[in-house]
Formats: structure tokens, sequence, C-alpha cells
């Protein structure tokens, strides 16, 4: 038996290789209810490992700078590899998390319409985290400056209402770039579609 429960094996060869299963967390956005990424959480546990989704203060009254590192500190204690998805401004908190302490070791990484470069909708509120995702914001320079390498999957939305412009969420720096044409912010939570496109990139070696 194996004694490493992090681990699985390939086969039913005693001397098969051993592999390790990588853990993914999923990083809701501001305003939302964690729970409701419990339908992806599920399938990933079902077809990737072990999924767990982070808890946190998504009021927009933290700055993301405080956000990221309190991310950071949660990722170090996993001691491991780890994959990562990331909703709306969830996916900001995790490459802040990254730029804090690059050498995390993400495996991994899915960002669902995240404004990477930022919202003229977070002009409508003074709270922090909005202030850092309106275009040309500091923290956004800051964040937009650091290197990324790691294979990344992004899906943006061109009539996305809160995400504007809807190009702001596609990235660049993305190794694999989803357009979904439904004019919903929220339409990664829900889509069976972009779930199993996420689900792919995570399993794929």
């Amino acid at each position: 038996m194996n004694s490493n429960p992090n681990s699985i094996a390939r086969s039913d060869d005693p001397k098969a290789v051993v592999s390790p299963v990588v853990p993914t967390l999923i990083v809701d956005g501001i305003w939302g209810w964690h729970t409701r990424w419990d339908r992806l959480r599920q399938k990933i546990e079902t077809d990737v490992g072990p999924c767990q989704i982070w808890r946190y203060d998504s009021s927009g009254r933290l700055t993301l700078q405080m956000l990221g590192a309190r991310l950071a500190a949660d990722l170090r204690a996993l001691d491991g590899p780890f994959n990562a998805v990331g909703f709306s401004m969830g996916g900001l908190i995790i490459r802040e998390a990254m730029r804090q302490d690059p050498d995390l070791p993400l495996q991994r990484v899915a960002f669902l319409n995240s404004p990477h470069r930022g919202s003229l909708a977070a002009y409508f509120l003074p709270l922090a985290a909005c202030r850092d995702m309106r275009p040309g914001s500091p923290f956004l320079r800051r964040l937009n400056a650091a290197p990324w390498d790691h294979p990344t999957l992004v899906s943006w939305c061109p009539g996305d209402l809160m995400v504007l412009p809807g190009w702001s969420a596609r990235w660049s720096r993305a190794t694999q770039i989803v357009r979904t044409d439904i004019p919903a912010h929220d339409w990664p939570v829900i889509s069976g579609t972009l779930h199993r496109k996420v689900i792919l990139f995570l399993k794929a070696p």
C-alpha cells in the first residue's frame, strides 16, 4: 500500500512510478458567495484531484495586496505543487500572491473573466479593492510589470458588463484563451462547457 496520501500509482505494478496528486484552490471574485463554486469543485475532485474553495473577505474593503499576502501564506502552507482557479477579482489575487512570493510552486492556473487590465466598472464604488482594479492603477501597473511563465488558461467575454471593456480579461501571457459570448459576468460559475475546458487544462501534463 502506498503510504503517501498525496501520491497515486499509475498502474497495478508495485514498481510503477508514483505520481503526486496536485491539489487545486478556487478563488472567487468580489462579493461572491463561495459555495456557488461547489459544482466546479466537485468536478475537479472527481477528474483532477483534491480541490477546495479559498474562504476570504470578498467585500472589497481590503486591498488586493493584503489579500494576495493572505493567499500566499495559505499556499505556502500547502507545502507542495498546486493548481489554482481564479474568477474575476480572484484571478488578480492569485497573480498578486505569486508576485509577492514567486517561488510558490504553482503548476497550472485558470483565470475566468479576470480584469487583467482593470475595469471601468471599478470606478462606481470607492472600495479599496475597486480602486486597485481601476485601469492604470498603481496596483495594476505593479502587477503587470511582474514576470509570469506559468501555464495559464484565460476566459473572457466581449459583452462582459462587469469587466469593462471585455477585452481587459483577454491576457496576452496566457497559453490558452477561451472566448465566451454569453453576456453574463458570472457565466463561468455555471457553464458546463467552460468547466470541461478548465478540467482538461488542469489535467494536461
